[in-house]
């Protein structure tokens, strides 16, 4: 948003200077043609009048324009914004594992493995 806001700053101060400028010529046109000491030269500046101040107005609305697609695009982050902040998470389970761990013992001694160890025990006794 931050970048939207500054490029808003930026379109509206070159617009608003344009606006400015535009008005400066005017005056320069109105003073110019009020001084005029023909009634052609007259006409001339009021046409010129008449054009920069059609300008003028076509910059007042690109600005108003401009503005109000800035208002949409913001009211759309937030929407966005909102609506990933609504989001819910679900926790299902697609599968499931089991498994069971088999550990082999060594085989017990049978009991004649036993009285062998014993009497071979004994022998060395």
């Amino acid at each position: 948003m931050d970048k939207l806001q500054r490029w808003t700053d930026d379109l509206k101060l070159t617009l608003e200077r344009d606006i400015r400028e535009l008005e400066r010529q005017i005056k320069e046109a109105k003073r110019a043609a009020s001084l005029a000491l023909s009634l052609e030269e007259k006409l001339a500046g009021q046409k010129q009048v008449k054009t920069l101040e059609a300008q003028r107005n076509q910059k007042r609305r690109s600005l108003f324009d401009a503005q109000d697609k800035v208002d949409d695009r913001r009211e759309k982050l937030i929407a966005e914004v909102e609506a990933k902040l609504a989001q819910q998470t679900v926790i299902e389970n697609l599968f499931s594992i089991r498994w069971r761990y088999i550990v082999e013992l060594p085989k017990l001694a049978t009991k004649e493995h036993i009285e062998r160890k014993s009497v071979s025990a004994a022998n060395h006794v």
